[in-house]
């Protein structure tokens, strides 16, 4: 153990000689340094270098110790020594405790620290201080456990630590955590006015409030003096002391200090702080320009202060007095109220009124002041001479202003707002604009303007004038008949002036200056020069222009007329729409065509059979037509032209010769040999018109009768037919190419469908013939058509069938072979493309031969077979000894191979256990390559039970 311990033997009793019983000796347990109060990490140790032992010692050598001593001579024990008690425990750490304990201590101030050493009593040690690092002397020199600093100054501030000595054993404690301690000097009060910088005003609110420097709010108490200094009576001990309503008289200086809750420590009293509360301003109202203001102008109303805080303005306008608002004319800006564009409802009385920013303080209203608005004088405008004027004439615009004097003059014209300038047929003289030689570009919407120096400086805009500018009337000249004419007519012109009455009108030639004198050729009467009997030397350009008494005294010239005249009189020429024949129930239309260079203005005479004749028609326009022509409408036609009064007639035309034929039919042709068509059968319909050519038509199809929907435009028409469509009709009609006219329609061509034939195959009576034989196998179609074909096949198989021969209605074979032998079957054929017949029934025919390559033999051979009865049928070869199959040919007409029910043993081999009627027929056997065996009839019959004779 960390710990030496000294065990001693005392001597309790006197020792006695020998042969005398001892008094056992006790031990006892000295400690060095004699602790029983350790602390972790003491060393102890005797006095003796024998028992010498150095620590340190832990908690877990504490406890209690005792000893025992044995003596060397003769290994005596003696008694054991009382226990001693040892604690061992963790060095304490002094704590540092500071009063008061604020982080701010005031110099003047008393300081007191305490230094404990927890778990132990204060007067068991003394004390150790420092101050940052080093030590401190105090006037207690450690005894207590307080370090007291009555008067603190700066000097004193920084960390302080203590450390304890025990004083039985002077064991140090752990040194404490360092306290800091900050000594200031006294904070300052501070009075802080709100409003700040502000002009205070009676009626207003004012808060004074007390700031400590450096300091919380909450420690201290606070007190509020007037005059500046302490020692007059305190008026409030609140950090905020408020005004309100403030009057003149709280006008003064102020101050504040602070006491700290704590100790009554005073802080420095505040500077003085001054209040000037002054009485509420009244407000005066300018206006520029001085009155009077005339409407359209800019007003500008002044509100003036002498304060100097920052104001807001109210204005006020009438009795009762009303708010101003902003409005599109009124705006307000700072002090001041803008009136744009015056007008008469803005004359009345004006107030204001100030108010502070962010307050609700306002001043005294002004006095009113009267805003008079006046009209601004107005011209009116005159025009000379009065509206319409008449291009080419002069006129004067007189613009005057009643009221005032000195004016200019500005003149405006249209929409353009820029004045008129001066120029050569524009002048500017006093308050007249001259306009010399109007034109149409003159006709506009007038305005003038007065202007002067002085206000007012612009008159207001004068009411327009409109100039009406009118070219002077055009005069219309036109000639009947139009031009060119021809000798011997007579022409009239006329002078037409539309606007204004009681003109005169004179006439003109080339550019001649003397107008058309009156003669036995010319006569002139009202707006007409008429020339009778025109000539060749008539021929010019012609004018004419209308005079009068008043404005307008003469009209424009008209457009010249040129005359001409032509020597010769016209032909015209008849044409027609149709070509020399015509069929009845056409349209047609003769045209009377005059040559364009005859003008215009003609009547139309129309003539049949002769010239001399009296016009069977006249009209206004150059054609003639006969709706529907009839055979009656055949014969020559004329024509001729005029016009004029008397009538000036044209030459006649050459006659037209009209030939009317009657209206063609068309007809159908059936281009087959055969009329009963069969369903699937494709027939050829063709189209002819009697007594024509076929390249003068085309042709359109219909059926049974609907007109809007063709069925064909060709001339041959093929369709095929389905069975069902009994009694469908065909019709056909012509259309001409050249006149677009139609033939009459067709008659119907009715067309019945039958169902398709069964053609049908007939065999000699005995189907069974023998080898070298001759046979003749007939074909025909039951129904009275024509045109047949027919085709023989035999059946191979069921599925298979070869084409044997095509020819007419029989097939004979001569002589018959064996091979030969099958069943048969035919169909026919007509048309182009190939229209069929269905297939005949199968046929047989049988044939037997001498020497058949097979033979069919049937187990049991029996007479007669049995339904019921077991059967068995198998091919035997003689040369060919594979691939034979049974064949089959049934009473119902069926070709198969071995019966479906029957039980096949092999290819060439089939039985049956239980036959019945229905497996009845011809059997026999045949080769991959046709070779066949004779055949035989197998018939199975009922049981028959025979009655016998009684």
């Amino acid at each position: 153990m960390a710990l030496t311990a000294l065990c001693l033997l005392m001597l309790f009793s006197s020792v006695l000689q020998y042969g005398v019983m001892e008094v056992r000796q006790k031990a006892v347990v000295i400690l060095k340094p004699n602790w029983t109060k350790l602390f972790r990490g003491d060393t102890v140790w005797s006095e003796s270098n024998e028992y010498k032992n150095v620590g340190p010692v832990e908690e877990s050598d504490g406890g209690e110790y005792a000893c025992l001593g044995m003596r060397k001579v003769d290994s005596v024990f003696s008694e054991i020594s009382d226990a001693v008690i040892l604690t061992v425990s963790e060095r304490p750490k002094a704590v540092i405790l500071q009063r008061p304990d604020w982080p701010q201590i005031f110099s003047g101030e008393t300081v007191t620290f305490r230094c404990d050493i927890p778990g132990e009593l204060p007067s068991e040690w003394r004390y150790r201080w420092r101050k940052d690092g080093q030590k401190v002397k105090p006037d207690s020199a450690g005894e207590t456990n307080i370090y007291r600093i009555t008067v603190a100054d700066q000097s004193h501030s920084g960390k302080y630590t203590c450390t304890g000595l025990r004083k039985s054993d002077y064991k140090f404690s752990l040194a404490s955590e360092s306290v800091t301690l900050t000594v200031s000097e006294r904070p300052q009060a501070v009075p802080i006015l709100t409003p700040k910088d502000m002009e205070i005003f009676s009626g207003e609110s004012v808060s004074l409030r007390c700031l400590i420097q450096d300091g919380d709010a909450g420690d201290w108490k606070y007190s509020w003096y007037k005059r500046g200094y302490v020692g007059y009576s305190q008026i409030s001990d609140e950090q905020e002391y408020g005004i309100s309503p403030a009057t003149e008289a709280d006008s003064g200086d102020y101050t504040c200090r602070g006491t700290r809750k704590s100790d009554a420590q005073h802080s420095e009293t505040s500077e003085a702080i001054r209040l000037t509360v002054s009485g509420l301003p009244k407000v005066s109202i300018s206006i520029k320009p001085e009155s009077p203001i005339y409407i359209g102008e800019t007003v500008t109303l002044e509100c003036v202060t002498a304060s100097r805080t920052d104001w807001s303005y109210t204005w006020f306008k009438g009795s009762p007095q009303t708010e101003a608002l902003p409005s599109d004319r009124e705006s307000k800006g700072g002090n001041t109220l803008t009136i744009s564009g015056a007008s008469e409802q803005d004359q009345d009385e004006y107030w204001c009124q100030g108010e502070r920013w962010n307050s609700t303080t306002a001043s005294l209203m002004s006095d009113p002041v009267y805003l008079s608005v006046s009209d601004l004088p107005t011209g009116s405008l005159t025009a000379e001479p009065p509206n319409p004027v008449f291009t080419g004439e002069t006129v004067t615009l007189t613009c005057v202003l009643e009221s005032h004097s000195d004016w200019s003059y500005k003149w405006y014209k249209g929409s353009s707002q820029n004045p008129v300038s001066q120029s050569d047929r524009y002048h500017r003289e006093a308050n007249t604009l001259t306009i010399w030689g109007v034109v149409e570009s003159d006709q506009d919407h007038y305005w003038c303007q007065g202007e002067k120096d002085t206000r007012p400086t612009s008159s207001h805009m004068s009411t327009y004038v409109y100039l009406s500018v009118t070219a002077l009337p055009t005069a219309t000249l036109t000639v009947q008949p139009a031009s060119p004419v021809f000798s011997g007519e007579i022409v009239t012109f006329t002078c037409a002036i539309q606007y204004l009455r009681d003109w005169t009108y004179r006439w003109y030639r080339r550019n001649s200056s003397d107008a058309v004198s009156q003669s036995e050729r010319y006569g002139r009467a009202g707006n007409t020069l008429t020339i009778r009997g025109v000539a060749d030397l008539d021929q010019d350009q012609y004018w004419c222009q209308g005079e009068r008494d008043t404005r307008p005294t003469v009209s424009q010239i008209s457009e010249n007329v040129t005359l001409n005249v032509h020597e010769f009189k016209p032909k015209p020429r008849l044409t027609s729409n149709q070509s020399d024949h015509i069929y009845t129930g056409s349209s047609l239309t003769l045209t009377c065509e005059m040559d364009p260079s005859t003008g215009t203005g003609w009547t139309f005479f129309w003539y049949r059979d002769s010239q001399n004749s009296e016009p069977m028609f006249q009209s206004d326009v150059n054609s003639y037509t006969i709706n529907f022509v009839k055979v009656s409408d055949e014969a020559p036609y004329f024509c001729c032209a005029g016009r004029g009064s008397p009538v000036y007639y044209t030459h006649y035309s050459n006659a037209t010769w009209i030939q009317v034929t009657e209206r063609p039919k068309a007809f159908i042709t059936l281009l087959s040999n055969w009329t009963r068509i069969f369903s699937g059968e494709t027939i050829s319909l063709q189209c002819d018109i009697h007594s024509t050519t076929d390249t003068d038509w085309d042709y359109v199809w219909y059926k049974n009768g609907y007109l809007n929907n063709p069925v064909s435009r060709e001339k041959e028409y093929r369709v095929t037919l389905v069975y069902g469509h009994r009694g469908d009709e065909y019709t056909c009609i012509g259309r001409r190419k050249r006149e677009l006219t139609y033939s009459e329609m067709s008659d119907p061509h009715s067309v019945s469908v039958f169902e398709r034939p069964l053609a049908l195959l007939s065999v000699p009576a005995q189907t069974w013939v023998r080898e070298g034989d001759s046979v003749t196998l007939s074909c025909e179609v039951k129904s009275p058509a024509a045109g047949w074909r027919f085709h023989w096949y035999r059946a191979d198989s069921a599925a298979r069938q070869t084409l044997v021969y095509s020819n007419g209605g029989s097939f004979t074979i001569s002589p018959v072979l064996l091979q030969h032998a099958g069943l048969y079957t035919c169909r026919a054929e007509r048309g182009d493309p190939p229209y069929y017949t269905k297939y005949s029934k199968l046929q047989p025919l049988w044939v037997t031969g001498l020497s058949p390559p097979a033979s069919l033999v049937i187990r049991p051979n029996r007479t007669q077979h049995f339904i019921y009865k077991s059967l068995s049928l198998s091919c035997e070869m003689q040369d060919y000894p594979v691939g034979w199959r049974l064949r089959w040919f049934t009473d119902r007409g069926e070709l198969t191979e071995c019966p479906a029910a029957w039980r096949s043993v092999v290819g060439s081999t089939c039985s049956i256990v239980h036959p019945h009627e229905s497996e009845s027929g011809v059997y026999w056997c045949q080769s991959e390559t046709g070779l066949r065996s004779n055949p035989v009839n197998v018939t199975f019959h009922v049981y028959c039970i025979a009655q016998m004779p009684t």
